[in-house]
């Protein structure tokens, strides 16, 4: 398990809006011809494509401190902003998926003047 600080600043944060290539489901144009059969991938594709959708703003926070890289849920924040958890990178730099309302709640506690955060290591698969 990586070796973290207790708590670590969170200086800055930039955000960047995912853009996504347009989504066809061909689905109804075979049934239209008359081509059936069974999609065994839709399900899964339908649920990267709702997270995409959802989850559109990329944030990155610049982290004070020493934290290892690694996947980690930054304990102190609003629960919307730490929902999916982060990503440290060696930089320093922590990058993360959040909803509007997740990027809503993470700037409404920055403005706060509240950026301690405690970096809690993620198990592989979460």
């Amino acid at each position: 398990m990586p070796s973290v600080e207790p708590t670590v600043e969170l200086s800055a944060i930039t955000v960047r809006r995912r853009r996504l290539r347009p989504f066809i489901d061909f689905g109804a144009f075979f049934l239209f011809f008359g081509i059936s059969g069974t999609d065994h991938g839709r399900e899964e594709r339908m649920r990267r494509r709702f997270e995409q959708e959802f989850y559109a703003n990329v944030v990155t926070a610049t982290l004070r401190g020493s934290v290892e890289p690694g996947r980690y849920r930054l304990e102190g924040l609003p629960q919307d902003a730490n929902r999916r958890g982060w990503t440290v990178d060696a930089g320093g730099r922590a990058t993360g998926d959040l909803s509007d309302d997740g990027l809503a709640e993470l700037r409404a506690w920055m403005a706060q003047g509240k950026r301690r955060v405690e970096p809690v290591p993620l198990e592989p698969g979460t």
